[in-house]
């Protein structure tokens, strides 16, 4: 295997990013063999496709420039079959010829995303990353775990970041070095990677997934990025990959002065001054608190949390509170901001896939009324509570169940116009983390009953309501999938 000037670039790239401050680490004395303090190593996220098998040629090239330990990582996710357990005999083969140690497991994460609420590849990135950090854990002689995230793996974050909406910091893309993990192609493209390994007669794995899948990524690659191509020209998608590395380079900047107004602000014991918060201008105010609060461990605080924060700060109520995602809560003793875990008071998290919808033509009822008002909308901790009562005629095509989706609005009992469900959901305290698993029964126009928390108005029993209809939401036989995240 030649010496290419690819391997060289990237393993140039890695000295560079293990200088930065942010990649600084404490080397336990007396690692590497005899005794001999070696600098710390790397482990390499390999999953036999292009990017990641360049990436392990590269940091075997530098491990073996600098005299480091490199290893490589491979987590079979088994979605695909023998094509998944072709990919780790292949990640096998490859290390065995290339001497590398290889570290492996399989984990499938289908589990994973119905427990959390999320989707397949939110997951597994999940599964991946716990994989890895472990890994750190368990060989003291690895510091960094690096993954073969390139230019245009950078260019389709930013894009679908900028489309969600996002802050600046959402918008740096991924982070050359994020903790532990780092990214050394992220100056590189796909076409060079594959020129690389095709100039070196290295093969590696297809998914086609990748290209032919439907999530959002895949689609954003074969839809989106042609017709962006098609209408600015060929050169336009290095556009979000600048835009990253210029927003990288001046949040560096701002995040110095962050740390500085911080300091200005924070008493001994770590708390907020209210005093001195106030005072600073909402710009900065609103970047002390994300620091703040990042430092006290805070998960999924987004934009619209530090705006209410804010807002919050400023209303001056000495003993009021304020709940944040993952259990964490804000309160306020006169002049002082202070957090403190709290048990979260949500309902158990909960995949739609493992209940099922029953709906049977109800008798006469003497006063649908009362049976209206006996029902509710359920307990959201007791399954057996799940029932609902409504008007025959209200329903509309296919009655089905599913999660709880960033848009959804529906009618709530007694009310005149739409709600926004996740309203109903921050009324009820159910936190940013808790939502993707609250259960939604909905037809072809829309919902009808938030199980546990409310029930739309055109479900409400008249008196003069004459045929009904049962809606029983129940535990599909076989299923042990109820989880509790508190």
């Amino acid at each position: 295997m030649s010496h290419s000037p690819f391997l060289s670039r990237i393993s140039d790239r890695l000295d560079e990013l293990l200088l930065l401050p942010e990649a600084a680490v404490r080397v336990a004395p007396g690692q590497g063999p005899a005794g001999i303090i070696v600098g710390p190593g790397i482990i390499v996220g390999l999953s036999g496709g292009p990017d990641s098998v360049a990436l392990l040629l590269a940091v075997r090239h530098w491990g073996q420039q600098s005299g480091r330990p490199v290893a490589a990582a491979h987590l079979n996710h088994c979605l695909r079959e023998a094509e998944a357990d072709a990919d780790a005999d292949f990640c096998r083969n490859l290390c065995a010829q290339l001497n590398v140690p290889l570290f492996t497991d399989s984990a499938d994460p289908r589990p994973v995303a119905r427990s959390r609420g999320q989707g397949l590849e939110e997951a597994g990135r999940h599964l991946r990353r716990t994989f890895g950090e472990d890994l750190l854990r368990a060989n003291p002689e690895y510091a960094w775990l690096a993954t073969g995230h390139h230019r245009d793996d950078q260019i389709e974050t930013v894009l679908m970041r900028l489309f969600r909406g996002t802050g600046p910091e959402g918008l740096r893309g991924i982070r050359p070095v994020s903790g532990a993990w780092l990214h050394p192609l992220l100056e590189v493209d796909r076409a060079e990677i594959i020129a690389f390994l095709e100039s070196d007669g290295q093969i590696w794995r297809t998914d086609a997934s990748n290209l032919d899948g439907d999530n959002l990524r895949a689609r954003l690659r074969r839809e989106l990025l042609p017709l962006a191509r098609g209408i600015f020209g060929p050169g336009c998608t290095e556009g979000p990959a600048r835009l990253a590395a210029l927003l990288n380079d001046d949040l560096g900047l701002l995040e110095n002065l962050t740390a500085d107004w911080l300091a200005g602000c924070r008493n001994n014991d770590g708390q907020l001054r209210v005093p001195d918060l106030t005072a600073l201008e909402t710009a900065q105010a609103r970047r002390v608190l994300r620091a703040w609060l990042a430092e006290a461990g805070a998960e999924s605080v987004a934009l619209v949390h530090i705006a209410n924060i804010w807002a919050w700060v400023q209303e001056g109520v000495s003993g009021s509170t304020l709940d944040l995602p993952g259990g964490l809560q804000l309160y306020r003793e006169f002049e002082r901001i202070c957090w403190r875990r709290v048990e979260t008071r949500g309902p158990a998290l909960r995949y739609a896939g493992d209940y099922r919808i029953v709906v049977q033509s109800g008798a006469d009822l003497d006063d649908p009324v009362a049976v209206g008002v006996a029902e509710g909308c359920g307990d959201p901790h007791d399954d057996s509570s799940w029932t609902l009562t409504c008007p025959a005629e209200i329903l509309h095509g296919r009655v089905r169940i599913r999660n709880w989706r960033e848009g959804d609005r529906f009618q709530p009992f007694g009310l005149q116009g739409t709600k926004k469900l996740s309203d109903l959901l921050r009324e009820n305290r159910i936190t940013r983390d808790e939502r993707a698993g609250v259960l939604v029964v909905a037809d072809d126009e829309g919902i009808l009953w938030v199980v546990g928390l409310a029930r739309a108005e055109q479900t409400r029993l008249l008196p003069s309501t004459s045929r009904t209809v049962t809606i029983t939401v129940m535990k599909r036989m076989g299923s042990n999938q109820t989880r509790d995240n508190n």
